[in-house]
């Protein structure tokens, strides 16, 4: 009987805020019905700069635009991960040394609540991720100042960026920004606060945008509602929503088929488990699914700058001790796929092949243990577990969820002390998870106490890693800012390949230095790669038209949809 009244309670919550099948005429035609979308938890950060939470990002999408990893702001990503002109933007021309790119924005441009969006807007958007130290004050971070020179108003409808260097993935590196409103941003502003500082505390979960959708309502913890901007001027491929209200859920991942078998969400994005992708191929009369390649691998990131784990050996050690097979089996059954470096298999600089031939595959090996902890100087204590001077291999893990924390211990849980290595797994709420992770927000470097962190990362179309993986972004001291180099990994060879990419004038100067940029993570391993998946994206057939691949995920997908 409390099930049934639990059901009835969340069906009455979404009647409440949603206008259940009402339909409505806006300038891209009918737009009724409504759809709602199963996720983990999010944050709260709808603007870029404040964490990089992919559910966060959905939101995000819905109000600025864009699709996979792609944010839309002058230029965004299509359907196959083409970098591409966004719809609000006429032309672009490009100087002949490819450092001046002037952008002409197309006219009566307007936010979802009629503000206009002109060549104003765009300076101040870039102006606002250029002021480095205004962001980090503000607890954010921020690559611009790194590759952008200056960004400077020809008109009210022109923008000129001048680059300091040219980069091989220039259009994603800089253009792809979604764009900030200068009158949304700057109304109310606190004259003893920086214009960061003011969005971080009151405007962050908030956003005006210019995307298909606008945000209604946020519940912390619960859900966004979400209803259709009849100001969008269209995606990539000039469509606009026909599905009036969207409403992104907080769902457990203990309750999550059952949400979706029910009725009370109509989309599980990102499905990975094997029970759950398996009960919806069973019912197919009522549900159906998009499946594809991951655009992203889990993984168990090393602080590589805090004791036991800055020690190569001790990371290499780690790699030995888990049978990722078992993890994966136990993790997503049939469905997953393994990985053994920071990388996907979308990308066309390598492929199968070439990891067999070229990467090392770890599995549980006592005896690689006992030959790179006995060869670096460790030795066995009385309790059998490896020791250096004052540094033992206890190791804190940091994970997200249960069933993080279970197959973890069907693995390092049962051969960590057999092997010498003990682990305390620690299961915390994911806001908290990322403060850990970043390293932000904490004041009291005496909580620092975590090694490891479980969870998953989803690179951009074009890499660039600049941002992630180079020493320059790792903030200093653990705890001040968010790190964007969140493995903390300091390395000149990592460095080197890093600017030989970002550099690179052509393909093949940028896929051989790609190539030995993974061989060095597979040597030094600064995160312990677990997992990639066949992602499921599974829905009720109720929706029309829904097609998604590793390049476009749900958000832009429901711009092509109808429901019944």
């Amino acid at each position: 009987m409390k099930k049934i009244l639990m059901i009835l309670l969340v069906l009455t919550m979404l009647c409440s805020i949603t206008a259940c099948n009402k339909t409505e005429e806006t300038g891209g035609g009918k737009v009724s019905g409504h759809v709602t979308i199963g996720t983990p938890n999010f944050n709260g950060d709808f603007i870029d700069g404040w964490g990089n939470n992919s559910y966060d990002g959905s939101i995000r999408k819905f109000v600025f635009g864009g699709a996979s990893n792609s944010p839309a702001g002058l230029m965004t990503s299509n359907i196959k991960g083409e970098i591409v002109l966004n719809s609000i933007t006429d032309s672009r021309e490009t100087s002949d040394d490819g450092l001046v790119h002037t952008f002409k924005l197309k006219p009566d441009l307007v936010y979802s609540d009629g503000t206009p969006l002109t060549a104003d807007d765009v300076v101040f958007t870039y102006k606002f991720y250029l002021d480095a130290d205004a962001i980090t004050e503000a607890g954010g971070s921020t690559d611009y100042p790194e590759y952008l020179e200056k960004v400077e108003k020809v008109d009210d409808l022109t923008v000129k960026f001048t680059l300091l260097d040219k980069y091989y993935a220039t259009d994603s590196l800089v253009f792809i920004e979604n764009i900030i409103c200068e009158e949304w941003a700057t109304k109310d502003k606190p004259e003893d606060k920086t214009i960061q500082q003011h969005v971080k505390d009151s405007l962050i979960n908030n956003p005006l945008g210019y995307g298909p959708y606008k945000i209604v309502e946020y519940k912390e913890n619960q859900y966004v509602k979400l209803t259709v901007n009849d100001k969008f001027i269209g995606d990539v491929d000039g469509d606009k929503p026909k599905i009036k209200d969207v409403i992104v859920k907080v769902i457990s991942e203990e309750t999550k088929l059952d949400e979706l078998l029910t009725g009370n969400v109509d989309v599980l994005p990102g499905s990975v488990k094997a029970e759950n992708i398996d009960a919806v191929k069973a019912d197919s009369d009522k549900f159906s699914f998009c499946h594809y390649p991951r655009q992203g691998y889990g993984h168990l990131t090393f602080h590589n700058d805090f004791a036991p784990v800055n020690h190569k050996e001790v990371r290499q050690a780690i790699c030995y001790t888990i049978d990722r097979k078992i993890f994966r089996e136990a993790f997503l059954g049939k469905y997953s796929v393994s990985t053994d470096g920071p990388y996907t298999l979308n990308y066309w600089m390598i492929d199968e092949k070439w990891v067999d031939d070229n990467l090392n595959k770890y599995t549980a090996n006592k005896e690689k243990v006992d030959e790179i902890l006995s060869g670096a100087g460790w030795a066995k204590g009385s309790d059998g577990i490896w020791a250096k001077g004052d540094e033992k291999l206890e190791i804190e893990v940091l994970v997200p969820g249960q069933d993080w924390a279970d197959c973890l211990n069907l693995t390092i849980g049962k051969t960590g002390e057999e092997y010498g290595i003990k682990f305390n797994i620690s299961l915390i709420d994911w806001a908290i998870f990322l403060n850990h992770y970043y390293g932000k927000e904490i004041s009291d470097i005496n909580e620092r106490k975590y090694h490891m962190f479980a969870l998953a990362s989803s690179p951009a179309i074009v890499f660039d890693g600049y941002g992630s993986w180079h020493s320059d972004n790792v903030a200093s001291p653990w705890g001040s800012a968010i790190s964007a180099n969140t493995a903390r990994f300091v390395n000149a060879k990592n460095d080197e390949l890093l600017m030989t990419m970002r550099t690179a004038d052509s393909d093949e100067i940028y896929q051989k230095a790609y190539r030995e940029w993974v061989k060095l993570t597979n040597e030094e391993m600064p995160i312990l790669p677990l997992y990639s998946n066949d992602y499921h994206d599974l829905y009720n057939k109720r929706i029309k038209g829904f097609e998604t691949n590793a390049f476009w995920d749900w958000v832009p997908a429901l711009i092509k949809c109808t429901v019944k």
